[in-house]
């Protein structure tokens, strides 16, 4: 293992021994009190300032689970700032990560895949390049606005989650002339795209597939890429989005899931990262796969 990431272990290991410390702490503290609390709130027929007492004893054990939460807490900025800059750089060339950036809405809303949130996040941004392909990625989150009305004609409002995942996007040199949208689902904007079905019944069964240019798509997803789309979706699981136009690809994985994570109980050695470097293993495989790098994407349009 790299001298580097031993260096990041070594400094794992105290912030996990202190925030142990803290934690047992509070534990050890907080639970006699907290029992001690129930049955007092028992004997004493409910009486609410069993409910008062026990507030302002727990604040003891309390001051214990914050210092190991703000310890789990620095323990993630040393993952965000240095595990997760190595990884890139030795994976990517001209790497770039903000923690607190995202690809933007507007971008992801450009495609018409998924349709526009009324609140939008993101982290976790990362761009680089792969030979002449380069790309960026980021989690992001969509919601949406939903209003109830109870039988009493009060109002309340959510925003439930109907997107969360990550969004990729490659850029490659050449410009193409149609647009494909693919999806497990409806793109919300199939305006000026016609429905097509591919050769592949797995596919068919699988994907709603749009275009602007059915001899274009045939070109374009043709068998070996079809299977590797397959592929993906077995691999990530959750919804996939494949959009191609001008000159980029879009992917949105919407498997609910939080990228670039790692517990500060969870020893950094070959395997967790081996493990970790597959958020950043999907991008070098579509490239390979869909042939990115391919003449076929590389030549500058006249």
């Amino acid at each position: 293992m790299d001298k580097k990431f031993l260096e990041i272990e070594e400094k794992r290991k105290k912030f996990y021994e202190k925030y142990q410390v803290q934690f047992k702490k509070g534990l050890i503290i907080g639970i006699p009190i907290l029992i001690g609390v129930i049955a007092l709130f028992f004997i004493l027929d409910t009486n609410p300032a069993v409910f008062i007492i026990g507030f302002i004893l727990m604040i003891w054990p309390g001051t214990f689970m914050i210092k190991a939460y703000n310890i789990a807490h620095k323990y993630k900025d040393l993952i965000k700032n240095d595990f997760i800059k190595l990884i890139l750089e030795d994976k990517f060339e001209d790497t770039h990560y903000d923690r607190h950036g995202s690809i933007s809405q507007s971008l992801i809303d450009s495609t018409g895949m998924v349709k526009r949130p009324d609140k939008f996040s993101g982290e976790d941004y990362i761009r680089g390049k792969i030979g002449s392909v380069s790309f960026e990625a980021s989690d992001v989150t969509l919601r949406e606005r939903q209003e109830h009305v109870d039988s009493e004609g009060r109002r309340t409002v959510t925003y439930p989650v109907y997107f969360k995942g990550r969004w990729y996007v490659l850029n490659f040199p050449k410009k193409l002339k149609g647009t494909i949208k693919v999806g497990e689902s409806y793109p919300v904007n199939r305006r000026g795209l016609e429905k097509f079905e591919t050769e592949s019944i797995m596919f068919n069964k699988k994907f709603r597939s749009f275009t602007s240019d059915k001899q274009f798509a045939f070109y374009m997803l043709n068998p070996l890429i079809i299977e590797n789309l397959l592929k993906l979706e077995r691999k990530k699981g959750g919804s996939i989005y494949f959009y191609y136009s001008g000159n980029q690809l879009h992917i949105g994985v919407n498997d609910r899931k939080d990228y670039l994570e790692m517990k500060i109980s969870t020893p950094i050695n070959e395997s967790t990262i081996k493990d970790f470097e597959q958020d950043f293993d999907i991008i070098p495989a579509i490239i390979r796969d869909l042939k990115l790098n391919s003449s076929k994407f590389k030549k500058l349009e006249e």
